[in-house]
């Protein structure tokens, strides 16, 4: 019985999660009684699409995931932090919530921004949804933290569920 053990760092991009789930897939073919994967996160978030995408790959995985907070989870990252089955943050690490934004170039009409209001809104539900599946706080709670923005301190992240553990310095 073994634990892989793989980083997860930088932004949350289309290739770098596609990168990063082909190291998952090799390490897992290259450890087949591998029962555990610890992977050590520390990312300014990117796209929450990509990062759901992650989330699920992760939790299809069988063996157990751990997450664990090396710096800072923001944004989109937390999403894929949410996928471990135990969550631990490092004392000083942090990790920051805000409203879903979308970066829109050219010219739009009406039902066009209309239609990415409604995309940003379905991520926003779509976030919160996850994090109070992982959390032990309700839906409710995660999209008002998300329209103020707010960074939580490994302890405020414990408190809401989030982290599993904080873990000192071995």
């Amino acid at each position: 019985m073994s634990n892989i053990k793989i980083n997860f760092l930088g932004g949350v991009t289309e290739e770098n999660v596609r990168t990063f789930i082909n190291e998952i897939k090799n390490l897992v073919e290259k450890n087949p009684d591998a029962t555990s994967l610890t992977i050590y996160i520390s990312s300014p978030g990117g796209s929450v699409d990509i990062a759901v995408e992650l989330f699920h790959f992760l939790k299809l995985l069988d063996c157990k995931v751990k997450t664990v907070n090396i710096s800072c989870v923001n944004s989109a990252a937390i999403i894929i932090f949410a996928a471990g089955t135990e969550r631990i943050s490092l004392p000083c690490s942090s990790f920051y919530v805000h409203s879903i934004t979308k970066e829109l170039n050219g010219n739009f009409t009406a039902a066009d921004l209309l239609r990415e209001v409604k995309e940003m809104e379905a991520n926003t539900d779509k976030v919160a949804e996850i994090l109070a599946h992982t959390s032990n706080k309700n839906k409710s709670y995660w999209k008002r933290l998300m329209r103020k923005g707010c960074l939580l301190t490994s302890q405020k992240a414990k408190e809401s569920g989030l982290v599993n553990d904080i873990s000192e310095y071995k």
